[in-house]
């Protein structure tokens, strides 16, 4: 298998800390820089990282929820096969993935010309990112401090939001979030990934 990767994406990290956590055979690639005319190879219409590609089948996998998905179904998997904790898991997902997106919305639109700035979406960004951590700081008691199918999209979000989005200053304003952070980020497959 090989993964179609952007180092500094939070969705390909995801898939990077899964494939360490669990000692998967797949190769990672990566795609070009910023601002490149490099889309991701593969059988991707949407041209986006991160997307897997699987030997001998025709369908590559695209995107990070599903080839996180797909990776944790190969081998001891972390999601729960049905119930209210498979829903839990994905909530924490589908989070960790909402906060990600509302910095790198935020981020292209301030990298763009300043006359082209809409300040009412910039605002909307700053607040769906604050809102986030909040809520997050309020359920960090019942967060699970090693890796799960949550907590990489959420521990994920939380570094890109401090290499796009630092003015938020997170760890101020959610102490009980950082400190559960600060326990995951001791595990050697955080370490390996940290692109920042």
């Amino acid at each position: 298998m090989i993964l179609h990767d952007s180092a500094l994406s939070p969705f390909s990290r995801k898939c990077r800390i899964m494939i360490k956590a669990k000692d998967l055979d797949v190769k990672i690639v990566q795609v070009g820089k910023d601002g490149d005319n490099g889309y991701a190879a593969g059988d991707n219409p949407l041209g986006k990282v991160p997307c897997l590609e699987r030997e001998g089948s025709l369908v590559s996998l695209f995107d990070s929820p599903v080839i996180c998905e797909y990776l944790d179904g190969l081998k001891d998997p972390w999601l729960p096969a049905s119930g209210e904790g498979r829903w839990k898991a994905y909530r924490a997902h589908r989070i960790g993935d909402g906060l990600a997106e509302a910095v790198y919305n935020r981020r292209y639109e301030v990298v763009r010309d300043e006359k082209l700035h809409w300040p009412d979406i910039i605002t909307r960004h700053d607040k769906a990112i604050e809102n986030t951590v909040n809520y997050l700081d309020s359920i960090s008691g019942y967060l699970p401090t090693k890796w799960s199918f949550g907590s990489i999209a959420i521990v994920c979000a939380l570094d890109y939001a401090d290499f796009r989005a630092d003015h938020i200053n997170w760890r101020k304003i959610a102490p009980k979030l950082a400190n559960w952070h600060a326990e995951l980020k001791e595990l050697p497959e955080w370490v390996a990934t940290n692109p920042y």
